[in-house]
């Protein structure tokens, strides 16, 4: 786990909300409070799509929403001329790429968690298992596999 305080929020918040890049991940939950707070639980309800075209219902293989679908909707929710007070964002990564890895089974979740307030902007990474584990291999590869994203989106930051 590692957490990391973000130095140029305006460019994080535009690869976020504007950008691809966050798109290959899944939105576990939302929160943004702005005059009101939005909650958003992104469970995703493939019952919305029944009797739709097959080829628009998204295909992946976890229970929660792609943030590509999610992601201009909550832009919305904060366009304007104030900023939110907080947000709060739980995204969940891809495990394929950890299946060579002896714990692989076990993984429940890669987790990243964005937090803004007041303080700033805060990026959290940890990793849900099924059980325990004592080799920490998995932490350390999804640690690092979000520094080189963030290095190659150009994004600042600092360990805490």
């Amino acid at each position: 786990m590692i957490a990391l305080r973000i130095k140029n929020i305006r460019h994080f918040m535009n690869l976020l909300f504007t950008s691809d890049t966050f798109d290959s991940f899944t939105l576990e939950e939302a929160v943004i409070k702005t005059f009101v707070t939005y909650s958003i639980d992104g469970l995703f309800e493939g019952g919305f799509f029944d009797g739709d075209d097959t080829s628009e219902t998204p295909g992946f293989n976890d229970p929660y929403t792609p943030w590509g679908l999610l992601r201009g909707s909550c832009r919305d929710l904060i366009k304007g001329k104030h900023t939110p007070e907080f947000m709060k964002f739980v995204f969940h990564g891809d495990t394929s790429p950890f299946g060579e890895l002896p714990g692989f089974p076990n993984i429940r979740a890669l987790l990243v968690m964005i937090r803004f307030d007041n303080t700033g902007l805060f990026v959290t990474t940890g990793t849900s298992m099924k059980e325990f584990i004592p080799d920490h291999d998995i932490d350390i590869l999804w640690d690092k596999k979000i520094k080189t994203l963030f290095s190659g989106c150009d994004v600042d930051y600092e360990e805490q």
